[in-house]
């Protein structure tokens, strides 16, 4: 983040590789949709609650360091 980079995100814990599977796709799919991070990242986190259930932790897991004012990471597409 002090370089500049304009959003990370990070898993704090381990999750399952199919909810990793899960969450690549819909994360990066939102993304390609041209929606800011903080959107895509508020729908995977509900995608994954609502497929995986909320008796585990993997909907929470993921988290987001953000600078980007608007919150859009990937513009020109």
């Amino acid at each position: 983040m002090r370089r500049g980079i304009p959003a990370v995100v990070a898993m704090q814990y381990s999750i399952l590789d199919s909810t990793a599977k899960l969450f690549a796709d819909k994360f990066y799919r939102t993304l390609a949709l041209g929606k800011p991070v903080d959107t895509a990242m508020q729908s995977t986190r509900n995608t994954i609650s609502m497929e995986v259930g909320l008796d585990k932790p993997d909907f929470a897991t993921p988290v987001l360091y953000m600078r980007a004012k608007d919150g859009i990471i990937l513009s020109g597409l």
